[in-house]
Protein backbone atom coordinates (compact mmCIF):
# COMPACT_ATOMS: atom_id res chain seq x y z
CA UNK A 1 0.00 0.00 0.00
CA UNK A 2 1.35 3.43 -0.99
CA UNK A 3 1.55 6.15 1.65
CA UNK A 4 -0.29 9.28 0.44
CA UNK A 5 2.55 11.53 1.58
CA UNK A 6 1.32 14.78 0.03
CA UNK A 7 -2.13 14.40 1.56
CA UNK A 8 -0.68 13.56 4.97
CA UNK A 9 1.36 16.79 4.86
CA UNK A 10 -1.64 18.78 3.62
CA UNK A 11 -3.77 17.28 6.38
CA UNK A 12 -1.31 18.24 9.13
CA UNK A 13 -1.03 21.77 7.74
CA UNK A 14 -4.82 22.11 7.50
CA UNK A 15 -5.23 20.83 11.07
CA UNK A 16 -2.74 23.39 12.40
CA UNK A 17 -4.43 26.17 10.40
CA UNK A 18 -7.96 25.26 11.51
CA UNK A 19 -6.94 25.13 15.18
CA UNK A 20 -4.43 28.01 15.40
CA UNK A 21 -5.87 30.42 12.84
CA UNK A 22 -9.58 29.71 12.49
CA UNK A 23 -10.60 28.49 15.96
CA UNK A 24 -8.03 30.23 18.21
CA UNK A 25 -6.95 33.01 15.82
CA UNK A 26 -8.35 36.35 14.69
CA UNK A 27 -10.94 36.27 11.91
CA UNK A 28 -9.94 39.73 10.69
CA UNK A 29 -6.51 41.26 11.20
CA UNK A 30 -6.77 44.73 9.75
CA UNK A 31 -8.75 46.00 6.80
CA UNK A 32 -6.89 44.05 4.07
CA UNK A 33 -8.86 41.02 2.75
CA UNK A 34 -5.89 38.61 2.55
CA UNK A 35 -5.03 39.28 6.20
CA UNK A 36 -7.86 37.11 7.50
CA UNK A 37 -7.56 34.20 9.92
CA UNK A 38 -4.35 35.40 11.54
CA UNK A 39 -2.56 33.45 14.22
CA UNK A 40 -2.46 35.26 17.57
CA UNK A 41 0.96 36.23 18.90
CA UNK A 42 0.72 33.85 21.90
CA UNK A 43 0.39 30.85 19.59
CA UNK A 44 2.88 32.25 17.09
CA UNK A 45 5.54 32.43 19.82
CA UNK A 46 4.57 28.98 21.03
CA UNK A 47 4.66 27.09 17.71
CA UNK A 48 6.63 29.20 15.22
CA UNK A 49 10.43 29.27 15.43
CA UNK A 50 11.54 31.77 18.06
CA UNK A 51 15.33 31.76 17.97
CA UNK A 52 15.96 33.20 21.42
CA UNK A 53 13.85 30.42 23.02
CA UNK A 54 15.69 27.72 21.09
CA UNK A 55 19.11 29.18 21.97
CA UNK A 56 17.95 29.12 25.60
CA UNK A 57 17.31 25.39 25.25
CA UNK A 58 13.53 25.79 25.31
CA UNK A 59 10.90 24.79 22.75
CA UNK A 60 13.24 22.78 20.50
CA UNK A 61 10.08 21.29 18.95
CA UNK A 62 9.65 24.64 17.15
CA UNK A 63 12.30 23.57 14.64
CA UNK A 64 9.60 21.21 13.31
CA UNK A 65 6.29 22.87 14.24
CA UNK A 66 7.25 26.13 12.50
CA UNK A 67 6.79 24.28 9.17
CA UNK A 68 3.08 23.88 9.94
CA UNK A 69 2.37 27.39 11.28
CA UNK A 70 1.07 30.10 8.95
CA UNK A 71 0.57 33.78 9.68
CA UNK A 72 -2.68 34.32 7.75
CA UNK A 73 -4.91 32.94 4.98
CA UNK A 74 -2.87 34.09 1.94
CA UNK A 75 0.36 32.68 3.42
CA UNK A 76 -1.42 29.38 4.01
CA UNK A 77 -3.20 29.14 0.63
CA UNK A 78 -0.12 29.90 -1.49
CA UNK A 79 1.88 27.27 0.38
CA UNK A 80 -0.85 24.60 0.26
CA UNK A 81 -1.55 25.08 -3.46
CA UNK A 82 2.19 24.72 -4.16
CA UNK A 83 2.51 21.68 -1.86
CA UNK A 84 -0.45 19.97 -3.50
CA UNK A 85 0.61 20.76 -7.09
CA UNK A 86 4.23 19.65 -6.74
CA UNK A 87 3.83 17.07 -3.99
CA UNK A 88 1.52 14.81 -5.99
CA UNK A 89 3.80 15.10 -9.03
CA UNK A 90 6.92 14.19 -7.07
CA UNK A 91 4.99 11.38 -5.41
CA UNK A 92 4.03 9.86 -8.78
CA UNK A 93 7.67 9.60 -9.81
CA UNK A 94 8.95 8.44 -6.39
CA UNK A 95 6.81 7.67 -3.32
CA UNK A 96 4.73 9.30 -0.60
CA UNK A 97 7.42 8.52 1.96
CA UNK A 98 10.02 10.28 -0.20
CA UNK A 99 7.82 13.41 -0.36
CA UNK A 100 7.49 13.43 3.45
CA UNK A 101 11.26 12.95 3.86
CA UNK A 102 12.06 15.79 1.43
CA UNK A 103 9.58 18.06 3.25
CA UNK A 104 11.04 17.27 6.68
CA UNK A 105 14.73 17.33 5.67
CA UNK A 106 14.47 20.61 3.79
CA UNK A 107 12.14 22.11 6.41
CA UNK A 108 14.50 21.29 9.28
CA UNK A 109 17.43 22.58 7.20
CA UNK A 110 15.63 25.92 6.81
CA UNK A 111 14.99 25.98 10.56
CA UNK A 112 18.69 25.49 11.29
CA UNK A 113 19.71 28.13 8.74
CA UNK A 114 17.21 30.58 10.22
CA UNK A 115 18.48 29.78 13.69
CA UNK A 116 21.95 31.09 12.87
CA UNK A 117 21.37 33.55 10.02
CA UNK A 118 17.69 34.42 9.96
CA UNK A 119 15.05 36.52 11.60
CA UNK A 120 13.99 36.32 15.24
CA UNK A 121 10.70 34.57 14.41
CA UNK A 122 10.16 32.23 11.46
CA UNK A 123 6.96 30.46 10.38
CA UNK A 124 5.61 28.63 7.36
CA UNK A 125 6.12 25.66 5.08
CA UNK A 126 7.57 27.53 2.10
CA UNK A 127 11.19 26.45 2.69
CA UNK A 128 10.13 22.80 2.82
CA UNK A 129 7.92 23.30 -0.25
CA UNK A 130 10.88 24.85 -2.08
CA UNK A 131 12.67 21.58 -1.31
CA UNK A 132 9.87 19.52 -2.87
CA UNK A 133 9.63 21.79 -5.93
CA UNK A 134 13.39 21.80 -6.53
CA UNK A 135 13.72 18.04 -6.03
CA UNK A 136 10.92 17.51 -8.56
CA UNK A 137 12.54 19.99 -10.98
CA UNK A 138 15.97 18.29 -10.79
CA UNK A 139 14.44 14.85 -11.34
CA UNK A 140 12.39 16.06 -14.32
CA UNK A 141 14.79 18.65 -15.75
CA UNK A 142 14.65 17.37 -19.34
CA UNK A 143 10.89 16.88 -19.44
CA UNK A 144 8.57 19.29 -21.24
CA UNK A 145 7.44 22.37 -19.25
CA UNK A 146 9.52 21.58 -16.13
CA UNK A 147 11.57 24.77 -16.33
CA UNK A 148 8.46 26.88 -17.06
CA UNK A 149 6.64 25.33 -14.09
CA UNK A 150 9.62 26.08 -11.85
CA UNK A 151 9.70 29.72 -12.97
CA UNK A 152 5.92 30.00 -12.48
CA UNK A 153 6.31 28.65 -8.94
CA UNK A 154 9.04 31.20 -8.14
CA UNK A 155 6.76 34.04 -9.27
CA UNK A 156 3.67 32.56 -7.58
CA UNK A 157 5.27 31.97 -4.16
CA UNK A 158 6.83 35.46 -4.10
CA UNK A 159 3.67 37.29 -5.26
CA UNK A 160 2.78 38.49 -1.71
CA UNK A 161 5.84 40.76 -1.87
CA UNK A 162 3.88 42.89 -4.36
CA UNK A 163 1.21 43.30 -1.68
CA UNK A 164 3.78 44.37 0.89
CA UNK A 165 4.08 41.06 2.77
CA UNK A 166 7.46 40.08 4.16
CA UNK A 167 9.09 36.95 2.74
CA UNK A 168 11.75 34.77 4.30
CA UNK A 169 14.11 34.53 1.31
CA UNK A 170 16.70 32.71 3.43
CA UNK A 171 14.25 29.82 3.94
CA UNK A 172 13.46 29.76 0.24
CA UNK A 173 17.12 29.68 -0.78
CA UNK A 174 17.93 26.98 1.81
CA UNK A 175 14.99 24.86 0.66
CA UNK A 176 16.06 25.30 -2.96
CA UNK A 177 19.68 24.29 -2.24
CA UNK A 178 18.69 21.33 -0.06
CA UNK A 179 16.07 20.19 -2.62
CA UNK A 180 18.66 20.35 -5.40
CA UNK A 181 21.03 18.14 -3.38
CA UNK A 182 18.25 15.64 -2.59
CA UNK A 183 17.19 15.61 -6.25
CA UNK A 184 20.76 14.87 -7.40
CA UNK A 185 21.17 12.11 -4.77
CA UNK A 186 17.83 10.56 -5.80
CA UNK A 187 18.81 10.70 -9.48
CA UNK A 188 22.12 8.96 -8.71
CA UNK A 189 20.32 6.20 -6.79
CA UNK A 190 17.89 5.73 -9.72
CA UNK A 191 20.80 5.49 -12.16
CA UNK A 192 22.56 2.89 -9.97
CA UNK A 193 19.44 0.72 -9.85
CA UNK A 194 18.98 0.71 -13.63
Amino acid sequence: MRIPGTYILLGINFLFFIILNMILGSTVCGDIPWRMFCIKSDYLFQFAQVNQLIFAGENLYQLITKMFVHIAILHFLLNMISLWFYGIRLEKSSSGLFVILVFLITGISTSITNLFLGTIVSAGASGAIFGIVTTFTVLNWNKKNTKILFLAFIIFIHSPAILGSSINYLSHFTGLACGAILGILKMQSIDKNK
